[in-house]
């Protein structure tokens, strides 16, 4: 009775070790992988050249470009600290 005590502890001693191991390998991949394509997508996000890349011009006449519609925004109180 006392071996097989023995040997289930051990066993599950080495399958905790082992899984720590593996999990520790298979996070570390994706955290990598994570931060490659966070990069890439960083360096894709960059003008060239200096050149500005504009995504949205309103067309003239639209609400967008008329500013006698704006009512303002909300007011926050200043607090000096």
């Amino acid at each position: 009775m006392l071996k097989f005590l023995v040997l289930f502890i051990l066993f599950f001693w080495i399958v905790f070790k082992l899984g720590g191991f593996f999990m520790r390998m298979f996070l570390g991949n994706m955290v990598n992988q994570n931060r490659q394509q966070s990069a890439q997508q960083h360096q894709q996000r960059q003008p060239q050249d200096g050149n500005v890349h504009i995504d949205f011009v309103p067309k003239k006449g639209t609400k967008a470009a008329n500013k006698s519609d704006f009512k303002g925004g909300d007011y926050v109180d200043y607090e000096e600290v």
